[in-house]
């Protein structure tokens, strides 16, 4: 395992445990409601588990969710596994991209992994496998996700 692997591994692994022990971010109230934050945590815990890989395509990863989910769901107030892929500000599928990511350094300093199609006021939520979630303008979610489609 080369050594960017290993560092992406510690990073995971220590943001869950921070999570676990109440060291969350900041609690931006906007970003707890949105179902991208457990989806997020979800994909954090996929990495831990399979040493760094991000799951390959939709099945996995929602297999994986399937076995994972209910306590989260429960804290988190979605009401099940569909709701928690589909964004309620804009009632769209979150766009996930699977396999590694290569882009540019997100919240928390690590690639999107997901985000909404078209978000709400001109502005998205962006997911990293760190579980941060950050709601973005147009322009930095250019940077952040440069092969995704502008916002209609």
């Amino acid at each position: 395992m080369n050594s960017r692997a290993r560092w992406s591994i510690v990073l995971v692994i220590g943001a869950l445990v921070a999570q676990s022990l109440g060291c969350d971010a900041p609690d931006r109230a906007g970003e707890q409601a949105s179902s991208l934050k457990p989806l997020a945590i979800l994909y954090g815990r996929f990495l831990a588990q399979h040493r760094g890989q991000p799951p390959a395509n939709e099945a996995e990863f929602r297999t994986f969710v399937e076995k994972e989910s209910p306590s989260l769901l429960e804290q988190f107030q979605v009401k099940d596994i569909a709701s928690l892929f589909v964004s309620s500000r804009d009632q769209q599928p979150y766009t996930i991209l699977y396999g590694q990511l290569t882009g540019p350094p997100g919240p928390g300093g690590q690639p999107v992994f997901a985000f909404e199609q078209t978000g709400a006021g001109g502005k998205r939520f962006v997911a990293t496998g760190l579980g941060a979630v950050e709601e973005v303008n147009e322009e930095r979610f250019k940077l952040l996700v440069p092969t995704a489609p502008a916002s209609p």
